[in-house]
This record gives structure tokens, sequence and C-alpha cells, in this order.
């Protein structure tokens, strides 16, 4: 089974500038600090196209019942970004750290003009295979996503709006 993701977020201002702020990894880290994600970061490099994070994330929510013989009382994975300043986006890997499945998250971020704004629209899809209960992961995996790029998104904007 394959789980698709599909966040949209507007922030009022130029693609080019949330790129900015967005690739900017003192950025991120203070973003993952307000978002009570633990950070780690693995590997850093320059790409032509723009930075190459490898970064281990561990989610503070709480984790079902169901899942957490898999993953622990908190879902960890292990994030490659891979920015790219003249696609104005990115693009991603997520290896979830679940043990005993096979996990495959991965997807793009792009930053597209809109109005005097921009929309900052990611999409990918995850696949836990899992007998019996990889769906429902995959639906918790994909929760997480969701519900941290929209807190993302409201620190950003907050950002935004106090540092223009």
């Amino acid at each position: 089974m394959t789980t698709e993701i599909l966040v949209e977020d507007k922030f009022d201002c130029s693609p080019d500038k949330l790129y900015q702020l967005l690739s900017d990894d003192k950025f991120d880290d203070a973003l993952m600090d307000a978002l009570q994600m633990k950070k780690e970061c693995l590997e850093k490099k320059a790409d032509a196209n723009g930075p190459v994070y490898k970064i281990r994330l561990t989610n503070p929510d709480e984790i079902p019942a169901i899942a957490k013989k898999f993953t622990g009382d908190k879902l960890s994975y292990i994030e490659t970004r891979t920015w790219n300043q003249n696609k104005c986006g990115n693009t991603w890997v997520i290896a979830p750290e679940i043990k005993g499945a096979t996990v495959e998250a991965k997807g793009k971020t792009e930053i597209v003009a809109n109005g005097n704004g921009c929309i900052r629209k990611t999409t990918g899809t995850i696949s836990v295979k899992i007998p019996l209960i990889g769906g429902k992961i995959e639906d918790m995996v994909k929760q997480s996503i969701t519900n941290t790029f929209k807190k993302n998104a409201d620190f950003c904007r907050k950002y935004l709006s106090e540092n223009s």
C-alpha cells in the first residue's frame, strides 16, 4: 500500500525569500527547536544547486500503542533534503526508524509564486510494508508529517512578519 502526501501553505513573501529562509540550516535549527523536534545533523554538504542536509529528527508527539512495538515511544527518522535554488525547492527522502519494516517516504517541495506571495507545495508518498498494520502506520506517518508542516508554516509566517 502507498499513501499520498499533499500539503500546501501560503506565505506573504516572494518564492526566493521563502527558499532562502527554509534552506538556511541555522533557521532550520530554530524551527526544529520551536517544533520541539530533536535534530541531529549527520551530514552537511554544498551541491552546485544548493545545500544538502542529512539529519535525524525525533518527533515529540506520542505514538499510538499499535505502532510502539515498531517505533518505540517516539517516531524518529533520517531525512535527506537536497535543495535546488534553480527549482526553488527541494527533494526529500525520509527513512523512519521503524523496526522490522520496509518503509519508504519521499517527495518534493516546490515554492511557487501566487499573487503577491507564494505557495509551498509538498507532495510525496509513504509506503510501509508490515502485514495488517502497514496502512495504519502510513496514516500515522502522514499525519505526523502534515502536522509538522502546518506548525512549520505557522512559525515561518510569524518569523517573516517579525523580520520583514
